[in-house]
């Protein structure tokens, strides 16, 4: 009777090894998502909303999980369009544009524009990473400014779709 309990143990300890090892092989072999490509622009021209946009380019890069460069623009009030005056198109088109506008500070810009395109995206990884955006964004310009994504408002879908038809965005 104790060999046989002896058995059964031995037996579910390596069935239970074995589903492990099939579980861990299965979880590796699932690809990690690529970055989102992500283009901060910044309209912004006083030194404390400087320094807040140096916060958020920090803690985007920290992240890891965007591909982001960043360009300064001078023609970026609450809604112009900043890359309307920009001749260099991004060989790869972005998967997220901010638009971060002069104005903050004195409060003639509440909004910081998060443009998305279609979001073709099946990755759990690349919605928590658009979701991490938003909330950095949140945090970095608290009490001045709040990002707001194409859900929440047309002055950031209409951006995406004239950003789709010039090769900004994906």
């Amino acid at each position: 009777m104790e060999r046989q309990t002896a058995r059964i143990i031995c037996i579910t300890l390596l069935i239970g090894l074995g589903l492990g090892v099939l579980g861990v092989a299965a979880q590796a072999s699932q690809e990690v998502p690529a970055p989102l490509r992500l283009l901060l622009v910044d309209g912004t021209k006083t030194f404390a909303s400087t320094a807040r946009v140096g916060a958020l380019a920090g803690a985007v890069r920290s992240t890891g999980a965007f591909d982001f460069e960043v360009r300064f623009t001078d023609a970026i009030g609450p809604h112009d369009d900043p890359l309307a005056c920009e001749a260099d198109l991004p060989e790869t088109p972005y998967d997220v544009i901010v638009l971060i506008p002069r104005g903050l500070d004195d409060g003639n810009a509440e909004s910081i524009w998060v443009v998305t395109g279609t979001l073709p995206w099946t990755s759990p990884g690349q919605w928590q990473a658009l979701a991490a955006i938003t909330e950095m964004i949140d945090q970095v310009f608290a009490g001045l400014a709040r990002a707001v994504d194409p859900s929440e408002d047309l002055w950031p879908a209409s951006a995406a779709s004239l950003y789709q038809t010039q090769g900004w965005l994906r």
